[in-house]
């Protein structure tokens, strides 16, 4: 792939950095909150997440498969940057090194690069690592591997080209483990891609909950993010996928939902002056069993404030569970796309 390093000896990589990362020297670098002026390069202002796609455990699975035009449709409609969740942990061998499939590889190489040329920036993270959360101790050392593997195959990128080291950490993947977690990652990523912006979550899947809950390091090339998707009970009602969701019904807004909207804004903002980093929203949105003109009505209000407040925004999803654009009709969802002040 253009600008890209070829693929290069995994297990050589993986035993360096491994060998390199104390968990002393780890946890200490966790710890502290951020005190350098921040210097990441993060041109994002509305950004959309395309997921359902490399997040399955095969693509296709989850009713979306990715094609070139998809990156020039999302630029049309004035998006400048796309997040492309992804389930590395479906692609890499059982044991050491933790080889990550070339095949693969080569795929998210080409949906990189069809991302780029349609002059977007590109965010990938490690998404649905369900065994890290569940077993942090056990599965770290794969969390570290894959982002060796990444940075050292993306260490020639763009600047465009954007890391998110894991989605929502959440269950024993929680407080002083998480950021630990996520600064050991960070030294290994810093080997070959000393200014590359990173992104960092807090705990409790990633929620305005666990958001203080992140300790970045002294680094100032990292962005903390948060995902909205308040109030649960609205945003996800009547969702055939989760289990016990709440039921359909839930209007918007009700007494007190604009008042608890605008509190929850300002605490991000508060946060956000804590950390001394711009914080990225994520994720928000709606799922396709709310009704559409109510889905309309909470993104116009949601993005209204926090756009209001100055945040980058990533409204999920492009296509799928909670869709944008209709890959089957091949038509957009206009009057959400009005209510993200999108054309």
């Amino acid at each position: 792939m253009p600008n890209f390093r070829k693929f290069i000896t995994i297990a050589a990589i993986v035993s360096l950095s491994l060998a390199n990362l104390s968990a002393s020297s780890a946890q200490n670098y966790g710890a502290r909150q951020n005190t350098s002026p921040n210097r990441a390069y993060f041109p994002v202002n509305n950004c959309l997440n395309m997921g359902n796609g490399l997040e399955a455990p095969n693509e296709g699975e989850w009713g979306y498969r990715f094609e070139r035009g998809d990156f020039a449709l999302i630029r049309e409609r004035g998006f400048d940057t796309v997040r492309i969740p992804i389930k590395w942990s479906a692609h890499i061998d059982a044991g050491a090194p933790y080889r990550i499939d070339p095949t693969f590889l080569r795929h998210v190489d080409d949906i990189v690069s069809w991302g780029m040329a349609a002059r977007l920036n590109v965010i990938i993270n490690v998404h649905h690592f369900d065994e890290l959360y569940t077993n942090p101790n056990a599965n770290e050392r794969k969390l570290l591997a894959i982002w060796e593997q990444l940075a050292a195959r993306y260490q020639d990128a763009p600047q465009s080209l954007i890391f998110e080291i894991i989605n929502e950490p959440r269950e024993a993947l929680s407080g002083a483990r998480a950021n630990s977690v996520q600064a050991r990652a960070l030294s290994a990523i810093r080997r070959t891609n000393p200014t590359r912006t990173v992104i960092l979550a807090g705990d409790n899947w990633g929620g305005i909950d666990g958001m203080e809950n992140l300790r970045l390091p002294n680094d100032p090339y990292v962005i903390p993010t948060v995902h909205y998707y308040g109030p649960f009970e609205f945003t996800h009602q009547g969702a055939e996928w989760l289990p016990n969701a709440p039921p359909s019904g839930r209007n918007w807004p009700q007494q007190g939902d604009i008042a608890q909207l605008n509190n929850d804004i300002d605490r991000i903002v508060a946060w956000q002056n804590r950390m001394n980093a711009p914080v990225f929203i994520g994720e928000y949105g709606t799922d396709i069993a709310v009704p559409i003109a109510l889905r309309e009505r909470w993104a116009r209000d949601v993005t209204l404030g926090l756009k209001r407040a100055g945040f980058a925004t990533c409204y999920y999803n492009f296509a799928g569970g909670f869709p944008l654009y209709d890959k089957a009709t091949r038509r957009w969802q206009t009057g959400i796309l009005r209510a993200l002040g999108l054309h």
